[in-house]
């Protein structure tokens, strides 16, 4: 801007003496005389043509003064006719048209500065002569003997505008040049970060200009940033002048990281096969290739799937314990928080231990038919294996005399068949015992049988031993084939050895065969202590434990073996309670012991028990002819109560059970509060001497969590966040900043702030439906919003 100052020439007419020459400028009547006109010439003042006029200041000095009182006159300033200096043949005709304006200048020889904006149109389209008149009478006759007009003026750049202040790249803006000429002409540049470039030449009025997706390079770790576009106003080769514009600059959702290549490898093969099996080998997956886009760079990485993850670039599995597809996902996060995604399948094939559905060895003849004192002995057995590439299925068999410390040579047995054995060397007299082995490459399972002796009656041992049912051949020994009833009492002095119901001999309730469901420690037995911190796998582990172990097998017909259930029958500390955990060969132990009740744990409640099996049943034992029953507008007494509504009136309900609290406010205020067995509240209250009606006591809300992430621009969406009274946004105002929470109402619509110390990140929340939205207007600090969670939950 510029101020230039000019000193005008001065002369006036006089209607009745015509053009003075004495360097003043006057206007009115003086005593009665000719009425006349001053004419003010200022040059050098056209030289403002076309210029911007910011102010207009006039200063004259006043010489002489007509008649009257008035202590100011009144001065009107018009356009002269004339143009470029006082031309006397016009007389009285300088002035034309209305008057621009008027000032009030004071009598006599004062100098005074007038504000004369209304003269700046006129300087702008050229004019440096004007007139000053006042015709109303000799009062208002001026004289001004000096005048001086200071104009602050500029060159009539053209501010620039956009059609959207916020432009997405890629996508199209206008920018207007509404130029105060139409004959000048523009040149548009823009500067975004370190780029910058010229958009267009030659510019009238307006151009469509479309940022080039790749100014993104210049905001890396933003979505947004924000530019200048400069316009400079030309008159033909003359610059006029520069002003701009600013534009904000978003980054298309489309410009996203590469993912790059997931790939798969398999590592720790145990199976030799060089495949995915279940249970050998594990599955390496490497991401490669990632990358920013448009001068982002990865930030961070995350492979997920099949219940494992990694926060790099490489993640290795632990053994493949599922047969299926498994699909691993790769995550990349830029340095603008965009995201993307690869995946990658891999097959695990099936495989599970060698299983036996039926094994069956007994004494039989040369052509396998069953003898009690066969010299022979057949296998049938029914097994399965997964024929995974490479695997192969063998089951041998294996014999010695029950006495001998060690087994024969073993021999080939046919699946799904019968394989006769022995050779006639099975003696009638003689218990042997039998090893079945199934194996297959990698895996083995041993199944062991007894053949007894040939069936007898009786027989004695002349060393002192007998048999009942079987051949007698230990010293010493009752032995018993048969199955045994008692139905007396037994008196045992010594110890009960392994192999049937026992006393417990080792203190780990878990310990079974798990290779073989018919091994030697699938027992069942009884067991007791004071301290069960000694017990290995008790679900009591402390106090005083004693409990009956009962171990079972139960066929899994889609697995096609057998799983191993142990259970435990409490008697103390809690009568009834049975404890139980299963055992599957292709997943091991189930996860916890479970237990229910059976109804040993029922104990009269003259025992100060409930009587009852349940839980409704115990609460309705402790209740009927319980502590009140009757009209409850009666109980106005202060206390807790055992209800049965159905010996009462005037409840909640006309059935149920319940307590009662009756609290006092005031003297004969009172608030009845019931609480259903299953949870429900009801209360009323007593005031102005009656009882109210029962309401329904609304169930509270806590604050639920409804959105978690890092939000550091943008918009998100809280999916129901509108069905919440009020939300509790909390975050981080800057980085390195201690978090903050702020509690706003739902649909807020106006701009909130998030603030610690210097830092500060602004949002605003909006609802629409039955969700909210969050959208990041500032963040000069780097902080994010980490979490939103919703309070007063009120809409279904």
């Amino acid at each position: 801007m510029s101020k230039n100052s000019y000193r005008a020439q001065l002369n006036y007419y006089d209607s009745e003496w015509g053009w003075k020459s004495e360097g003043t400028a006057s206007q009115g009547q003086w005593d009665g005389t000719g009425v006349r006109t001053g004419v003010l010439y200022f040059p050098g003042l056209a030289a403002l043509k076309g210029k911007i006029i910011n102010s207009v200041k006039l200063t004259a000095t006043t010489g002489q003064t007509g008649y009257g009182t008035a202590t100011t006159k009144t001065v009107y300033i018009y356009n002269s006719a004339s143009q470029g200096g006082i031309k006397t043949s016009l007389n009285a005709g300088h002035r034309t048209g209305n008057a621009l304006g008027s000032c009030k200048a004071p009598m006599w020889d004062n100098t005074k500065t007038f504000d004369v904006a209304f003269m700046a149109a006129s300087i702008a389209a050229g004019y440096d002569t004007y007139c000053i008149y006042n015709g109303s009478s000799y009062t208002d006759y001026l004289k001004w003997t000096a005048v001086t007009l200071e104009v602050d003026w500029q060159e009539p750049a053209t501010q620039p505008s956009l059609s959207a202040a916020t432009v997405e790249m890629g996508k199209g803006v206008t920018i207007n040049t509404p130029a105060v000429n139409s004959a000048y002409r523009h040149t548009l540049r823009y500067a975004f970060g370190s780029a910058s470039g010229t958009i267009a030449t030659g510019i009238a009025s307006s151009v469509s200009w479309t940022p080039p997706v790749s100014l993104a390079n210049q905001i890396p770790s933003a979505t947004a940033g924000s530019g200048t576009i400069y316009c400079d106003t030309y008159s033909g080769s003359t610059l006029l002048g520069t002003k701009s514009v600013s534009i904000t600059l978003t980054v298309p959702g489309s410009v996203v990281p590469s993912a790059g290549t997931l790939s798969a490898a398999l590592a720790e093969d145990t199976s030799g096969t060089g495949l995915y099996v279940k249970g050998m080998g594990k599955a390496k997956l490497t991401l490669s290739g990632a990358s920013g886009a448009y001068g982002s760079s990865i930030t961070s990485y995350t492979i997920t799937g099949g219940g494992w993850t990694t926060t790099n670039g490489a993640l290795t599995t632990g053994t493949l314990a599922s047969a299926g597809n498994i699909t691993f996902t790769a995550t990349v996060t830029d340095s603008r928080g965009r995201k993307a995604s690869t995946t990658r399948t891999i097959s695990v094939i099936d495989y599970t231990k060698p299983g036996v559905a039926v094994c069956d060895v007994y004494r039989c003849d040369a052509d396998g038919n069953r003898k009690k004192a066969g010299t022979y002995f057949a296998v049938e057995i029914n097994a399965s294996y997964s024929a995974i590439t490479g695997n192969t299925l063998s089951i041998t068999a294996r014999y010695k005399k029950q006495s001998e410390s060690s087994y024969g040579t073993a021999a080939n047995v046919t699946n799904n068949g019968k394989t006769v054995l022995g050779g006639e060397n099975i003696g009638a007299s003689t218990t042997y015992d039998v090893l079945v082995t199934v194996a297959d490459k990698y895996n083995s399972l041993l199944i062991q049988r007894t053949l007894s002796t040939k069936s007898v009656l009786q027989s004695f041992k002349r060393s002192a031993g007998a048999a009942i049912g079987k051949v007698a051949e230990l010293a010493n020994w009752l032995d018993v084939a048969w199955d045994t009833r008692i139905r007396g009492n037994l008196h045992v002095n010594g110890g009960v050895a392994n192999g049937g119901a026992t006393n417990q001999s080792t203190n780990d309730l878990l310990l079974i065969d798990t290779g073989d469901p018919y091994g030697e420690w699938n027992y069942d037995c009884s067991f007791g202590t004071d301290d069960a911190s000694t017990l290995k796998n008790s679900p009591v582990t402390s106090g005083p434990f004693y409990a009956y172990r009962r171990t079972y097998q139960v066929y899994n017909t889609v697995n096609n073996f057998y799983n191993t259930v142990v259970e435990l029958h409490e008697s103390y500390p809690q009568r009834g309670r049975i404890w139980k955990r299963e055992y599957a060969p292709n997943i091991g132990w189930s996860g916890h012991w479970s237990y229910s009740f059976t109804n040993n744990d029922v104990v009269p409640i003259a025992n100060g028990g409930t009587g009852a099996t349940n839980r409704g049943d115990a609460l309705y034992n402790f209740i009927v002819g319980g502590v009140y029953s009757g009209n409850l507008n009666d109980l106005a007494i202060i206390g807790s109560y055992w209800i049965n509504l159905s010996s009462c009136q005037n409840g909640p309900s006309s059935s149920g059970y319940g307590t009662m609290e009756v609290t006092r406010s005031t003297t004969n205020n009172y608030l009845q509060r019931f609480t259903f067995y299953m949870g429900m509240t009801y209360y009323r209250t007593f005031t102005n001497g009656r009882w109210y009606d029962w309401r329904a006591l609304p169930n509270a809300h806590t604050a639920e969590t409804l959105w978690e992430g890092k939000f550091k621009n943008g918009t998100a969406t809280i999916a129901n966040g509108a069905k919440y009274a009020y939300l509790i946004v909390g975050g981080w105002a800057g980085s390195n900043e201690d978090a903050v929470t702020q509690i706003i109402p739902v649909g807020w619509g106006t701009h909130m702030r998030l603030t610690s110390a210097d830092k500060w990140l602004t949002y605003q929340c909006d609802s629409s439906g039955s969700n909210a939205s969050l959208t990041i207007l500032s963040n000069p600090s780097g902080g994010s919003i980490a979490w939103v969670w919703g309070v007063c939950r009120y809409k279904e």
